[in-house]
């Protein structure tokens, strides 16, 4: 059983992009404040059509746990997550960076994991290829897409990850400081991979924990 002080404040930050993410980002809130209740999140939001900031706005605007980022237009996965960490480092206390989907495809009973692993490594990611992971949800088609995109990258960037593409990980503030720095060239999930090479090469150090990813609105490969 993992042990964590989940009365520690700030120590957490959470960044979350958004893009006409309404349904279920609400309730993915309400999971993370009753798994770690302190955490610092914050949602980064492409001027949604479907005004997902707005209801985060309106449900959490006396909770000075949940900040809203809103840009002008849409950036991009990569982009909005580096934006998000950007802020996150404005919080002095502020150790353990996870970024993670909307909605749900990312349970939030993960995240005390992550961050206990993440004491002892600078990438920790969630991954959805070890041997005790769990993945429902997708058809045959995507499974083999995924599995080939993967293996692909591990040929390609000899990064010791099982998963390259899945958006659920932790960083430590001296990987965060680092990526911040990096202007992201990927669009899409493929960024998740550069970000991972680019601190491969940095000599980060990684580490992996085992998860159940159950699809359920967003292109994960």
């Amino acid at each position: 059983m993992i042990y964590i002080d989940i009365s520690m404040k700030r120590e957490i930050v959470i960044i979350i992009p958004t893009y006409n993410a309404r349904e279920g980002i609400v309730e993915n809130i309400l999971k993370i404040q009753k798994e770690v209740s302190q955490a610092q999140i914050i949602i980064v939001d492409d001027s949604s059509p479907d005004k997902t900031a707005a209801l985060v706005r309106s449900k959490f605007k006396a909770d000075n746990r949940v900040l809203v980022v809103v840009r002008k237009e849409k950036g991009g996965r990569g982009s909005a997550v580096i934006a998000g960490l950007r802020e996150g480092l404005k919080i002095k206390e502020a150790k353990y960076f996870i970024e993670m989907d909307a909605d749900l495809c990312h349970d939030p009973k993960y995240i005390k994991q992550l961050v206990q692993k993440g004491k002892k490594a600078d990438v920790i990611i969630a991954s959805r290829y070890l041997p005790e992971s769990k993945i429902t949800g997708w058809n045959l088609k995507r499974k083999l897409m995924s599995f080939s995109i993967n293996t692909l990258a591990k040929l390609l960037l000899q990064i010791p990850i099982s998963d390259y593409t899945d958006g659920f990980r932790c960083y430590s503030r001296k990987a965060v400081e680092f990526i911040t720095t990096h202007e992201v060239k990927s669009r899409g999930y493929i960024v998740l991979s550069e970000i991972a090479y680019i601190c491969y090469k940095k000599g980060l150090s990684f580490g992996e924990v085992p998860i159940a990813f159950h699809f359920a609105h967003n292109v994960a490969l």
